[in-house]
């Protein structure tokens, strides 16, 4: 599933189609549409004044209306566009983007766990969704107010979109490796200099992988529908059985709260 970097990186790739006119949505497979405030004809003709990122979402906003278009990619979904002279291809197109500078937007998903949200109060859409990591306010203070007298696994509460948004596993592995913090460890249990470490660890993880252009394996592109690099510089995830980077044992991979975990017996405590 693109997480935050992955999210970010397609958000920056398409930044040149600010100020460009939204000619025509056209939808190609309506199973796609999640919510729909109003129809999405309404915003045919209108100016993309922003494209924001909010936790795993992209979010178009759009001069002088309180309409907005609202992006997830799932598990395997990209988002893309295509310039005048390049043609439309390959399987799975669900949603298309017209814009006016002759440019495509293309909401492709093979599995359709993704899908376009049309919202206007959009406050209330994010009303649930925790603090951003890349954010100033997510601090250490923070993070040690959201850990306090928790018995879940840290690995878990990294996860849940409602207290920090945009981690997903691949990040959560790595930012808890970088920590030296074991992923199944209560999240109560940690010590204000383990917390310290993991907050920094997250900013860290995170930065470092949208400087690479995200975690491609398989699914995910850029905005260019370009692969990252970021899958060249994992510690953990997606590595069982190979040698830790740093100490050479071998990596493990365990399930923690329904979801796979790697992590380094040796350097994580």
């Amino acid at each position: 599933m693109p997480e935050l970097p992955e999210v970010e990186t397609i958000r920056r790739s398409l930044l040149a189609n600010e100020n460009a006119v939204l000619d025509k949505i056209e939808i190609l497979h309506p199973g796609i549409l999640r919510r729909q405030d109003f129809e999405p004809a309404k915003l045919h003709g209108k100016t993309i004044a922003q494209i924001a990122r909010r936790g795993k979402f992209l979010i178009f906003f759009f001069a002088e209306s309180n309409e907005h278009l609202i992006i997830h990619l799932g598990m395997s979904g990209r988002f893309y566009m295509l310039e005048k002279d390049q043609p439309l291809t390959g399987k799975h197109i669900h949603a298309v983007l017209h814009l006016d500078n002759g440019r495509r937007l293309v909401y492709q998903d093979a599995r359709r766990f993704g899908g376009l949200w049309f919202v206007t109060d959009i406050e209330e859409f994010f009303s649930c969704m925790g603090c951003e990591p890349l954010e100033d306010e997510f601090t250490p203070e923070l993070l040690a107010k959201l850990v306090k007298d928790r018995k879940v696994a840290i690995k878990t509460l990294l996860l849940n979109q409602n207290l920090i948004a945009g981690i997903g596993n691949i990040y959560a592995d790595e930012a808890l490796f970088a920590a030296g913090i074991l992923p199944q460890r209560p999240a109560g249990s940690l010590t204000d200099e383990e917390i310290e470490r993991l907050a920094q660890a997250i900013k860290a993880v995170l930065s470092e992988s949208i400087q690479q252009r995200g975690t491609t394996f398989r699914d995910f592109r850029d905005g260019y529908n370009q692969s990252g690099s970021f899958q060249n510089h994992l510690q953990v995830y997606g590595r069982c059985n190979e040698p830790c980077r740093v100490c050479g044992q071998p990596i493990v991979r365990e399930r923690i709260g329904g979801r796979s975990s790697h992590y380094c017996q040796h350097c994580q405590h």
